[in-house]
């Protein structure tokens, strides 16, 4: 009978899962006092405001990479010169990526090879790269960014086109179009939501 009392007591024990938490990996599970203690570097009990910047741990998180990153020498110190190579090298691969996008758009669109884009050719750009197709009043639009007045987007032109470009005076494609790619043709079906009305 103690047998059974004593295989009872021990299958009624319960143990109860044991976790080991890392608040550096996530910080949602460190707790207020966590976070002051970690963040009062010099154990006065008070935050200086250097000091509370530190209780946003992703973000300090964050910003040590990006230190690391512009810390070219791991010297521990970010140079000017470190500093502004960095931001430069941004600078230069932004301006690649554009000129990456603005060179495949060309080559892409331009179908007489012209290096210019025509009405046509940018409504096809719409179209295909944007699901948007023009209204009534594209071509006054068009005109608006057509500066030497020659029926098509140079480069310089096509780039404020891009940058200001009014997309609310577009209407997204009818779902029921047939969206043409480069390599393969999609055709989308037109279905009614469960809650729309049959007509």
């Amino acid at each position: 009978m103690k047998v059974l009392l004593c295989l009872l007591l021990i299958s009624a024990v319960a143990a109860l899962p044991f976790e080991i938490r890392d608040p550096t990996r996530d910080p949602a599970l460190e707790q207020p006092e966590e976070t002051f203690a970690r963040s009062d570097v010099d154990k006065d009990d008070k935050l200086t405001f250097n000091q509370f910047l530190l209780t946003d741990l992703p973000y300090v998180q964050l910003k040590k990479e990006e230190f690391n990153n512009l810390d070219i020498d791991h010297d521990g110190f970010v140079t000017k010169t470190e500093y502004e190579q960095h931001y430069q090298k941004e600078k230069e691969s932004a301006y690649d990526l554009k000129a990456e996008y603005f060179g495949q758009l060309y080559d892409q669109f331009d179908e007489n090879m012209d290096l210019k884009l025509d009405i046509n050719e940018i409504k096809n750009v719409l179209e295909k790269r944007f699901l948007l197709k023009p209204r009534e009043n594209f071509s006054q639009i068009f005109k608006g960014f057509d500066k030497n007045n020659d029926g098509a987007l140079d480069l310089e032109e096509y780039i404020k086109f891009d940058a200001e470009f009014p997309f609310q005076e577009l209407d997204p494609l009818d779902a029921a179009e047939k969206v043409p790619q480069k390599s393969d043709h999609i055709e989308f079906k037109k279905e009614k939501l469960p809650m729309m009305k049959n007509n």
